[in-house]
């Protein structure tokens, strides 16, 4: 009986959800179960940031057949989830798959056992419960030279109209430029809850870094924070894409399903193998099966099943399908615990003042105030330091400006408490903001390996932090760049100071100078989570790829991962963003149409509109596309007056 009025409830559920009205609505898991099927078009195995993605979208024709894998619950009605304050109680939860690393030879000198924490979200919306929800794509230069080394298909020009696809920005100066959607399923909201962004703002503009669009035409700036964040509440993949289909007839969603191996008939993906319940349990793929698991659960699966570098596999006595690099290339953002700045006048954000009365009601109300606040985060600046090339047209480093000035534990991060309580001492005072910089490019690279061929087991996660000296290098320089904005007018303004506690492991290389701050580094070491690259996209014949730009696992059939894992190279913005493009990508790919279309007629408008005006005025800047940055348009405007001296010589 209850079947027929499924659709209804899960309608109800959506909207009550949205407003923050949910309660009886996490039964939605039990109400929706459908009998399952032995073989479907498509099986997805992982619903996280892409897998949720790329769901809805397959299924959004409906004569496809989708399975929706999830080892992870569904997260509706967590209020942790919901709440984006609370992010921090997140991690290490059951939302969380709370894998570590490999003992570090060149860093996390100061953690337990020298390992470092890996936040990884399991459920359905995956690392998009419980990442920090800051909306970055990365600099455009990032996807030109994707393809530039083989990627074809996937420059800034054929990925920016799936970013907008996807996108519902909710900041009008934004959207009246070519680089932004509106009415997309992912809210985009501005974040400025704190003093903290203006002080941020000015101070930078002090030393030459100006106020811009981070999302935009140009990287290089200070913007703040925009963040997935819709009516006050933390807008996962999940809620997004997902929720509103689950009643669909032709799309099935199987959650607390543990994905063993892909089966393979000779070199084609037949289905996979999972576990449920203790049970286990296979299911066949009609048309091809699509790992979404992750940088580490796609890594995983593959090699599980025989899909990885030989000798790896052999010794793991699996019998091998495809001699590729599963698990080589792997990349992640390097930060440490931030540098802390303290100030007399009222601008932290912390769980106190979002707890007290008026911050209560007004969220409860509308979804305003401080617990909105995603993880404290007011702005982000990505600057160019000594250390970059000048061909480089991306930056290596990022500084996020954070209103919290005790924002980690220690047990949650795996340091120890004699290193802690080194750096931590009584601040002169109880307001301030700390400013993390963060390594976007680095040049190490770890990798991924099975412990074992039992899928129970973990696998060995080796980032290889500061495996190259120069990484080290250019977080240093990043770190005292940090430090120098206390010498500005706006912070003496505003009488910030900064932390001058020194971590006496280190000491005795001078407080603050060079070889301080690198010994520092390497005793506090944490990801920036951000990890990419195990599942390599390259070129058809490059040996170092494991998919090609179709996504195509090399050397099988009927196999594509759709994941942060494909990234060959680390983006100048965070993995989440990216994620859901690649996955509006791919779904375009698997069904064979264009959606975006009329986001690219209106690009090829602008640029004739653009062409136009300056074929009229020969004074104007010269624009080759409407895709150029600043510092490109700098340097053809250069060129065009340099060509018009030589000319006025001849003459």
């Amino acid at each position: 009986m209850i079947g027929q009025y499924v659709p209804t409830i899960v309608a109800v559920c959506a909207i009550l959800a949205t407003y923050k009205l949910i309660g009886f609505c996490e039964l939605l898991d039990n109400i929706t179960s459908k009998s399952l099927e032995d073989k479907y078009d498509y099986i997805i195995v992982g619903g996280g940031t892409s897998g949720a993605v790329l769901a809805r979208r397959l299924a959004e024709d409906s004569h496809t057949t989708v399975l929706l894998l999830e080892a992870g619950k569904n997260p509706t009605g967590n209020e942790e989830v919901d709440v984006p304050l609370f992010a921090d109680k997140l991690i290490g939860s059951d939302l969380d798959w709370r894998y570590t690393t490999t003992k570090q030879k060149h860093a996390c000198k100061g953690h337990k056992d020298g390992v470092s924490v890996w936040p990884s979200g399991k459920g359905l919306g995956g690392s998009s419960n419980i990442n920090y929800m800051q909306y970055l794509r990365g600099n455009r230069h990032d996807y030109d030279d994707w393809a530039n080394n083989g990627a074809q298909g996937w420059s800034y020009k054929d990925v920016l109209p799936y970013f907008i696809k996807s996108e519902d920005n909710h900041n009008s100066d934004f959207t009246r430029t070519v680089f932004h959607g509106y009415g997309g399923k992912m809210t985009i909201t501005d974040i400025k809850l704190s003093p903290v962004n203006d002080i941020a703002e000015k101070a930078l503009k002090e030393l030459g870094v100006n106020k811009r669009d981070t999302n935009g035409n140009t990287q290089f700036g200070y913007g703040h924070t925009q963040a997935t964040i819709r009516n006050g509440m933390r807008w996962t993949t999940f809620k997004a894409f997902l929720r509103q289909a689950m009643h669909w007839p032709n799309l099935y969603i199987m959650t607390e399903a543990v994905v063993q191996k892909v089966m393979f008939d000779g070199r084609r993906a037949a289905g996979v193998v999972y576990k449920r319940g203790g049970q286990e349990r296979t299911v066949k793929a009609k048309k091809e099966v699509i790992l979404c698991a992750g940088t580490v659960g796609s890594a995983k699966l593959l090699l599980l099943s025989g899909v990885g570098p030989r000798n790896h596999l052999l010794k793991m006595k699996i019998p091998v399908v495809s001699d590729v690099p599963v698990g080589e290339n792997l990349q992640d953002h390097v930060m440490s615990n931030g540098i802390e700045f303290y100030s007399p006048y009222s601008m932290t954000i912390t769980p106190a003042k979002a707890e007290n009365l008026v911050s209560s009601w007004a969220y409860s109300m509308f979804g305003t105030g401080v617990k909105m606040s995603p993880r404290y985060r007011e702005g982000t600046a990505y600057v160019k330091t000594r250390h970059q090339p000048p061909h480089m047209k991306y930056p290596l480093i990022a500084l996020h400006f954070v209103a919290n000035i005790d924002i980690f534990d220690p047990e949650q991060l795996n340091i120890k408490d004699t290193v802690w309580s080194g750096v931590h001492g009584k601040p002169p005072h109880t307001e301030g903001f700390t400013v993390f910089p963060i390594l976007l490019h680095p040049r190490s690279r770890g990798t991924i390996r099975l412990k074992s061929s039992d899928p129970e087991d973990d696998v060995l996660i080796n980032p290889n932090y500061f495996g190259e000296s120069a990484d080290v290098k250019i977080l240093v320089e990043a770190t005292q760049y940090a430090r120098r904005l206390v010498k500005t007018k706006t912070f003496k303004d505003w009488q910030v100071v900064v932390d001058n506690s020194v971590l006496p492991e280190c000491a005795q290389m001078g407080n603050f100078t060079d070889l301080y701050h690198e010994c520092y580094l390497r005793h506090i070491t944490l990801s920036g989570q951000s990890p990419v690259g195990t599942c390599k996209m390259g070129a058809l014949g490059d040996p170092t790829a494991v998919v090609d730009p179709l996504l195509r696992v090399r050397g099988v059939k009927g196999l594509r991962v759709v994941d942060a894992s494909v990234v060959p190279n680390a983006m100048s913005g965070n993995a989440y963003t990216t994620q859901v493009m690649i996955a509006e990508k791919a779904a375009d790919i698997l069904r064979g149409i264009d959606t975006v279309k009329p986001i690219k007629d209106y690009f090829r408008h602008m640029i004739a509109i653009k062409h136009h005006k300056v074929a009229e005025d020969e004074n104007a800047p010269s624009t080759a596309t409407a895709f150029e940055d600043e510092e490109e348009q700098k340097t053809t405007k250069n060129a065009k007056n340099n060509r018009a001296k030589k000319a006025s010589k001849r003459r």
